[in-house]
């Protein structure tokens, strides 16, 4: 039987994002998996990779959140971490036009590579997450399916992406050739969905 003030010590702790206390609370008898799981969802909402692999290892059950059916398809547990993130319904406060803007003007020049090169994976991450929430559709399948392929690609050794892509130039090129041809106006299309979350929030 668990420890009630280890799982609401646990329960905090994801919510803030404490890995040493929610370590403790787990050595000191919490269950991570009371309430349906909510420490993993909570771990889950704020998107922390390092969370979530601290409850998996200490049998925290997915499949609250992933059907089983999905789970055996996963290769590895990057992977159903990532799953696990892109459950994650989408902040608003996370779609930042500023951000958008300078990540879109650096692909653009550069190429999708930068995705992978210069930004770390939360961030190109969350990026392809605010594409999707401010209905840049087309900009949000390219960047999706890049890193999504990028990352299949290389999940063995991630020291490797540097080789992979130059391998792999012409189809990174493809995307970057996609992306460009998109023609979305994606700061625009952010501010509108400011705009529209917080009209909905004065409701």
């Amino acid at each position: 039987m668990s420890d009630p003030i280890a799982n609401r010590t646990l329960e905090l702790a994801c919510t803030v994002g404490a890995i040493d206390n929610a370590l403790e609370a787990i050595e000191d008898g919490a269950d991570v998996n009371f309430q349906g799981g909510a420490p993993l969802f909570l771990a889950i909402i704020n998107r922390n990779r390092s969370l979530i692999h601290l409850l998996l290892d200490h049998g925290a059950i997915a499949d609250h959140f992933i059907t089983k059916k999905k789970i055996t398809l996963i290769e590895g547990r990057e992977d159903l971490v990532e799953e696990l993130v892109a459950c994650a319904p989408h902040n608003p406060r996370d779609v930042k036009p500023e951000q958008i803007e300078e990540i879109d003007t650096a692909i653009r020049s550069t190429g999708v590579e930068i995705l992978l090169s210069d930004i770390d994976w939360d961030k190109a991450t969350r990026f392809r997450d605010s594409l999707d929430a401010i209905g840049a559709g087309s900009s949000h399948r390219c960047v999706a399916e890049f890193l999504q392929w990028a990352r299949s690609e290389t999940r063995t050794d991630p020291e490797s992406l540097g080789t992979f892509l130059t391998d792999h130039d012409p189809t990174v090129n493809e995307y970057r050739e996609r992306y460009a041809s998109t023609g979305e106006d994606l700061v625009a299309l952010a501010y509108d969905y400011i705009s529209d979350s917080g009209d909905k929030g004065s409701e």
